[in-house]
Formats: structure tokens, C-alpha cells, sequence
């Protein structure tokens, strides 16, 4: 059980946030506490979440939803077959391996993440949670290949080329800036043909030339940028074949969006949610911060998670029920901040208890 004292103090923290209309999750709750009571890192992940879930219940706490929207597209079940049956014949015909096909895709990252749910008193006439005080974002382009390989997350800041964010971007290293990442600017944190020309040479062409002449397969979506004739040729020039995903299909056809990037999110969310709760309301998260958040969400996705989402899609081949077991997918509660990191040490006191994980009802924008 909770002790008495901490259920308030809990419960104060709940009000708080809810006072001045800040989100609150079951996670930031979770990290509340342990920052209260150390103790509970002797805690199995199932009796933590119950203690929370039954503490929420006995204070008359709920999971509230602000506004909902749902989209559904229809898809063709003929042109889904069609383009499965096509990769997997052009893969045969070239003979191409599953370490030789990889799948990138765009995805919005929000400096502070807007939420659409938080715990408030059940009955309240009134729900509301207060936009989030920073406004900064970016772009990452994440990518695996068909074995499991994860690139590292190539990171789009906002900021004019030549300017202070660029210059410090160039020296991201004296800057505390997380090494599992690759850097680049642009005036809105979008990617365009000399954003997407850089990451050929910083992530692709890498990869290709340890390929040793091999031919790679490159699966991407049919985004404006991605279909320049100087983006297309640059691809083609390390050896690669490139392949689009059908207009309108990249919601059951690519990898990135099938498996990955909601994961990713939810893993981000976690790292915003520890931060929030060891931080001042007003305070704003820096880029050096957000890309060991990038970095972190991105190493929790699990091998399995990879491999099982190219089965999903007809490339690859499912992993063994053992392969699965020994690389299970890691829970969404858990610290997401790194020792190498100096700016982190309130967040890094939170850190290195058992982790918690519960149902996340993030939904997922994608601009791509």
C-alpha cells in the first residue's frame, strides 16, 4: 500500500498540475512518487502500476480525454497484395538479403508534447489542459533494415544555415549534444532537398559502402522531397534501389509507420514525462536535452519489434518464440536520461527503477 502521507502529497501533486491546467499521466505520478519514496524501486512493475491504478481509483482520479479525432482511410486489399507480391519478387530477382533493405520515414518530434488526456476528478464539469510553453520542435528520420538494424536517428533543428544553431550543430559534441545522433538545420525543421542530399551522406552512403558493392534496397514513401530527381540519383549513386510505398498506403505498407514510430513517440512521451516532473513548469527542454531523448527512444525499440513489423508487412522472416523472449519489448515507465549527460542531474535521481508500463492513448500525427 501507499502510505498515507505520500497519497497526499501524490494527490497535491495531481491538484497542482490540474490547477494550472497541466497534463498529468500515470507515469509522471509513478515518477512523483519515487522521487518522494526510494524505496519503492524494490517494486515488481505489476504491483507498482496496480498501487497506482488503486490510488487513482480510491481518489476519485480518472483518465480524462480532452478532444478526440479518429481517421480512417480505405485501402485497396488488390493494390496492397499487388505491391507485396512485387517486392518480393524484385528482392528474389536481385537476390537481395534482408540486411540489404531498410525503410526511412519523417517524423514530427514537439520539444513539449501536447495531450489530449490527463487524471482529474471524476464528475468535473470541466476539462482542460494548458498548451504545453515551448513551441520548439523537430524533424527526425528514423530507419531499420529488414534484419533489425537501426540507423541512428538523423535530427532536424530548427535554425538557418550558418547561423548560432547551426554552428553549434557543427560542434554538437562541445555542445553536450547526444552522440547516437546525427545533426542538421533548417529555418522550419523540415526536411527539403539539401537536408535530405545531407542525410544520404551522413547515414545512407555509410551504410552502403559497408555493403562492399552489394545492392541495397531503399523503401520510402512518395513525399515531395523524396522524389527529386537530385535526392533520387544521390540514392541511386551508392548502389541502391529505390522503391515507393503507394500514395495513400504507408499506414499498412511501411514499416516506420506499421510498428515504429508510434512506439518511438510513446517512448518520448516517457522521457517529457520525467522530465516535467523533475523540472519547474516554466522551464523549456534545449536540443541538447531533446536528442538524448531521440537517442533513448529510439535504442528501446526492441529487436523483435523490427523484425515481426517487416513479417507483418511479407518482408523477412518472423523471429523464433525464444528470439522474442530474450529481446521483449522494454516498458514505457524508466529514465530516458543519460550519466554522460551533465544538465540531467534532478532527472538523473529518478532514474534505475523498475519500470512501469501501461496503455497509451497517444494518437500519432504525421505531416509526411
Amino acid at each position: 500500500m501507499i502510505p498515507e502521507d505520500i497519497k497526499k502529497a501524490l494527490f497535491s501533486f495531481v491538484e497542482g498540475r490540474r490547477y494550472n491546467n497541466l497534463p498529468v499521466t500515470p507515469r509522471m505520478i509513478y515518477f512523483e512518487w519515487y522521487r518522494l519514496d526510494r524505496s519503492i524501486e524494490n517494486l515488481s512493475e505489476h504491483c507498482a502500476r496496480q498501487r497506482i491504478y488503486r490510488f487513482m481509483r480510491r481518489s476519485g482520479l480518472v483518465m480524462r480525454r480532452t478532444t478526440h479525432h479518429a481517421q480512417r482511410a480505405r485501402n485497396d486489399p488488390q493494390i496492397i497484395n499487388d505491391w507485396i507480391n512485387y517486392m518480393e519478387e524484385t528482392v528474389k530477382a536481385y537476390g537481395i538479403s534482408s540486411d540489404r533493405i531498410a525503410n526511412f520515414d519523417e517524423t514530427d518530434v514537439q520539444f513539449c508534447v501536447n495531450t489530449n488526456t490527463t487524471v482529474a476528478l471524476r464528475g468535473e464539469k470541466t476539462v482542460s489542459v494548458r498548451t504545453p510553453n515551448s513551441s520548439n520542435r523537430c524533424t527526425v528520420m528514423l530507419g531499420v533494415s529488414a534484419d533489425g538494424y537501426k540507423f541512428p536517428p538523423y535530427v532536424i533543428y530548427r535554425g538557418k544555415s550558418g547561423a548560432r544553431v547551426a554552428k553549434e550543430i557543427r560542434k554538437w559534441d562541445d555542445h553536450g549534444y547526444s552522440s547516437g545522433c546525427k545533426y542538421s538545420v533548417h529555418p522550419k525543421a523540415w526536411m527539403n532537398e539539401e537536408t535530405m542530399l545531407d542525410w544520404v551522406s551522413k547515414i545512407w552512403k555509410p551504410y552502403t559502402e559497408t555493403k562492399k558493392g552489394e545492392l541495397t534496397l531503399l523503401v520510402i514513401d512518395q513525399f515531395s522531397v523524396h522524389l527529386m530527381q537530385s535526392v533520387k540519383k544521390a540514392i541511386e549513386d551508392c548502389g541502391t534501389l529505390l522503391e515507393y510505398v503507394p500514395k495513400g498506403y504507408t499506414s499498412c505498407l511501411q514499416v516506420c509507420d506499421i510498428g515504429l514510430n508510434k512506439p518511438f513517440k510513446d517512448h518520448m512521451r516517457a522521457a517529457v514525462n520525467e522530465w516535467m516532473v523533475a523540472n519547474d513548469v516554466e522551464k523549456r527542454p534545449d536540443r541538447p536535452t531533446v536528442s538524448y531523448w531521440i537517442n533513448h527512444a529510439w535504442q528501446k525499440i526492441t529487436h523483435a519489434t523490427i523484425i515481426n513489423t517487416w513479417a507483418h508487412i511479407g518482408i523477412g522472416c518472423k523471429i523464433t518464440n525464444s528470439e522474442e523472449k530474450e529481446d521483449e519489448e522494454d516498458a514505457y515507465f524508466g529514465s530516458f536520461m543519460d550519466d554522460s549527460d551533465p544538465r540531467n542531474e534532478d532527472i538523473l535521481a529518478l532514474r534505475e527503477s523498475d519500470e512501469i508500463s501501461t496503455d497509451s492513448e497517444y494518437m500519432e500525427t504525421n505531416d509526411y
